[in-house]
Order: structure tokens, then sequence, then C-alpha cells
């Protein structure tokens, strides 16, 4: 049940989750894999044309061997791709939530992932001794809910007890219903403009049905994206796709075709949810290359909806 009590962002500010100590192997970094691949295809809009390059996502034909080092572990190049660290630290921030002096009890399924933002460190490798601690960075006052910041660090724990941080990621969730206490927050990294100018490059790729369904596996079992009567308690007609599902769908978009498959040239991958996508929906990702950034606008083929915007900042010097 909803609470009458408005939410009280001193009390909210600054809260701290329990660290939480983890691991994961080859498997769980290949489901994660897995997870995202569908077929897609891209074309570039410098120059008016009626043929286009094609491509696959890594592993869809099964052959291709530059893709296994995302899915196959016995590969020498084996990685893991980074966006799975926002799956890997397995902080509860519903738990973080509900738990936290200030906030008023809400209905979990009032609850959207606002935006996410990566910055990545250090590479993961599979079974290495993993320590996360969070708290809450940042709350505002949007009007019809309240959007709630989670800072989260990863790092590696050594042997000799000291540690290496990995990456951080910064989860912004959207709570429908708790607006009206006032505070607008703290200042917070604006994400820049869509342009207007002619994309550099349209990505677009199909979701399949069961999405959602393998995605979760990597460790989000929220059933608002499953189950139809959770999904109708939320307002929506039928279960959702995992907004970190469309998130890493992007990254590898973007590695594939401004990256030469190289993830590790990826710095910060910062997104916002705009909407949200049905699983079997087609994702069409127009991007704009600016020096060392792409930004991104991506938008449901069938409803014509935007879903989700952002950027992704490289590394200087990439080789496109």
């Amino acid at each position: 049940m909803e609470s009458n009590e408005p939410l009280d962002p001193k009390k909210v500010l600054d809260s701290q989750t329990q660290p939480v100590e983890t691991t994961f192997n080859a498997r769980d970094a290949i489901i994660y894999a897995l997870g995202n691949k569908t077929s897609h295809y891209s074309l570039s809009l410098w120059q008016t044309s009626s043929s286009f390059p094609t491509g696959i996502c890594y592993s869809q034909d099964p052959l291709k061997e530059e893709d296994y080092k995302f899915t196959y572990e016995l590969k020498d190049d084996f990685t893991v791709f980074p966006t799975y660290g926002s799956c890997v630290h397995k902080i509860d921030l519903f738990e973080g939530l509900v738990s936290c002096p200030g906030m008023p009890k809400f209905n979990p399924m009032m609850l959207l992932h606002g935006e996410q933002r990566m910055e990545f460190f250090k590479p993961l490798v599979p079974d290495q001794q993993l320590v996360s601690t969070g708290k809450i960075a940042n709350i505002a006052d949007k009007g019809k809910g309240a959007l709630v910041t989670f800072e989260i660090s990863t790092y590696e724990k050594k042997e000799d007890g000291t540690k290496d941080l990995l990456f951080i990621n910064s989860i912004s969730l959207f709570i429908r219903g708790l607006g009206g206490f006032g505070f607008k927050g703290r200042p917070a990294e604006v994400l820049p403009k869509i342009p207007t100018t002619t994309p550099t490059k349209i990505l677009e790729q199909p979701t399949k049905p069961d999405q959602a369904f393998i995605y979760r596996l990597s460790g989000d079992y929220n059933p608002l994206h499953v189950d139809p009567n959770m999904a109708a308690m939320g307002g929506f007609d039928k279960p959702i796709l995992h907004g970190l599902c469309s998130y890493g769908v992007i990254a590898k978009l973007i590695v594939e075709h401004y990256c030469n498959n190289d993830p590790t040239l990826v710095q910060v991958h910062h997104a916002r949810f705009t909407s949200h996508v049905f699983p079997g929906e087609t994702l069409v990702v127009s991007t704009w290359k600016e020096g060392n950034k792409v930004i991104f606008s991506a938008a449901t083929k069938e409803r014509k909806k935007e879903a989700v915007v952002g950027q992704i900042i490289l590394k200087e010097g990439p080789k496109l």
C-alpha cells in the first residue's frame, strides 16, 4: 500500500546500501551476450544508396569466428561485454528504496527505469571476486513522481585486501505518484540534445517476442517484463522489455559499427529511457558521431515511438 506521508529528501539523500560481494563465470557472461542478440542491419546516410552493408549480431551466424570472443569461452580473446556490469553488482535497488528512511511506501509497479549511466575503468574478467557499494546520490521532484539516482561502484577485491575500481553504475529510477516534495535535486549531468542534422548511421535491430524471458536470466526477474497481470498493474497493455536490454543492444550496435567490435573503447554509456519497448518490436537507432561521442536516439519502428536517447563516449582514437 502507498503511504500518505511525504517523501523526505534530507533523509533519503546519501542513504547507503549494504556492500554486496559477488562473482560470475564465463557462462554467466555468455548468457548475457546471447540474451541481447538478435539479427540487425545498418545503413549509412552520408549518401543515398540502394545497397546497404548487412551484418549480424554475435553468434547469430554460428560460424562467424569474430563473434566468438563474446560467446565462446575457449577463445584466447574471450571478452565480457562491459554492459554486463549493469547486472553483476547484485545490489537490490528495490530493497534499498523500501528500507530507506524518509521514503514512503509505494506500489512497486509504479517504479520505472529513468536513466542508466555507466563509466568503465577496467574490464570485467570471469571469476573475479567483486564487491559493490551503493548510495542514493540524488533525488528530484519531477511533479508526477520522484527521480531517485543510485550510484553503485563495483571493485575487484584482490587477495591482498586491495580493491581496483572497475566501473560505476548511476541508475535513475522514476517512481510515479511520489512527486510534490519540492526538492529539485543536486546538479546532474545533462545529456546532449538530439541533433537535427542527418544521422551518421542508422542502425536497425528487431527484438524477439521472447526477448524478456531470455534477458531476465541475467538477473532482473521483475515480473513486469513477463507477467501480463503484473504489467497491467503498472498500466501497460502487456509486458514490456527491460530498459537495460535495450541499453545493451544499443551499446553492441555502436561497438560493432564505430569501434571495430572492440568494447574496451567505450568509456561512458549514458541513456535515458523515454518510453517503453514491447518484446518483438524493432529498434531503429539513429546515431550522430561528434568527435569521440556517439549521440543516439532509438525509436520503435512499429509505433514510431522514441524509447531511448543518450550518448556513448569513446576513448580517443578509435578505429572507425
